[in-house]
């Protein structure tokens, strides 16, 4: 277990919507649920996020990872000290559709996530048996990592902004005009689906994740480019010493990576795209995805790093937890 200190404020605060202000004991938590690792934060009153601890994510038994995340959410209280009484929302970032009205999780290759009952009311349980009562909210991570991000590159909310991450999986998250877009069923952003290759419907039935995510995910570059037990991270390395092989790999990956890219400008026409995850923050593939990208389109687009890197998950958390919070206080003095 691994935990820090984070200075980053969230740019929300619930202590002006809060009945009693003065005890600022208020907080929400952020979790960002991995396939390898799982990142949670703490944030207060104000919106700082006061600490943040970082595990590898269980695997095992149904239920394990749920009962890890139990089990931390009642370490950063304790850390901070707070108690269950003052935490008024937990989210979680999860790498899978959710859908917005039944709250089931589905499209999870990477992580085994109950398919038949809420996410949400699983956790709600686990937690009330902890004497933790709260409302919790599950959400696909990419659009909370989109969330964080917009909270900066977009600060006035009136505006749209897409965040792909390329990574482990890939996928996509999109604010418009301050609000997360989810689609119908909560699939809005599954670009690993995407068509890809010469070939789509003969290959398509054997993916289990998408040909897009095939192309460009992890999974899929390990495939094709690496040897014995490199990773993708071995792989860049190799690029960095002068390995022609690999320079080669990393370029046609960000060739097929623009591809998607270039689809996504051209259905939804962001204002802005940010790239992120694992192999999107590699400056190499970063500077080739844009230079493939321009001549598939006749028009320029803004193209921008992730400014949070691995903690945009968990800090969109945060931002969504608030956010929830403010609404809810908000409710209440509309009543009163």
């Amino acid at each position: 277990m691994s935990g820090s200190a984070n200075k980053f404020n969230v740019g929300i605060s619930i202590a002006h919507h809060e009945r009693e202000v003065g005890s600022h004991q208020s907080c929400v938590i952020g979790i960002d649920l991995g396939g390898t690792k799982l990142l949670a934060g703490i944030a207060n009153a104000d919106g700082d996020i006061l600490t943040s601890l970082e595990q590898p994510t269980h695997h095992g038994e149904d239920g394990s990872v749920l009962d890890q995340m139990v089990a931390l959410i009642a370490t950063l209280l304790a850390n901070v000290g707070r108690t269950p009484g003052d935490l008024l929302r937990v989210v979680i970032g999860v790498p899978a559709a959710v859908d917005p009205k039944t709250g089931l999780a589905s499209l999870s290759p990477n992580l085994r996530l109950p398919a038949d009952r809420s996410l949400a009311n699983v956790m709600t349980a686990g937690l009330s048996a902890q004497n933790i009562s709260c409302p919790v909210v599950v959400e696909n991570d990419v659009n909370l990592a989109a969330l964080a991000e917009s909270t900066i590159a977009l600060p006035q909310g009136d505006d749209t902004l897409a965040f792909i991450s390329f990574g482990t999986g890939v996928g996509m998250g999109l604010v418009v005009n301050g609000a997360l877009w989810r689609g119908a069923f909560g699939r809005a952003g599954e670009i690993g689906y995407l068509p890809f290759g010469a070939t789509p419907h003969a290959h398509a039935p054997g993916s289990e994740n998408g040909l897009f995510e095939d192309a460009v995910g992890s999974k899929g570059i390990r495939a094709r480019f690496s040897s014995d037990r490199q990773t993708v991270t071995d792989l860049f390395a190799n690029a960095r010493q002068g390995d022609g092989a690999a320079q080669a790999a990393i370029e046609e990956i960000a060739q097929n990576a623009s591809v998607g890219l270039a689809a996504v400008h051209a259905l939804l026409d962001p204002s802005m795209t940010v790239i992120g995850g694992g192999i999107g923050t590699q400056t190499e593939f970063f500077e080739a995805l844009k230079r493939h990208l321009k001549p598939l389109l006749p028009f320029e687009c803004r193209i921008e790093p992730s400014r949070f890197g691995g903690q945009a998950g968990m800090i969109g958390a945060v931002t969504l937890a608030i956010q929830g919070a403010v609404k809810h206080f908000k409710g209440l003095q509309d009543v009163c």
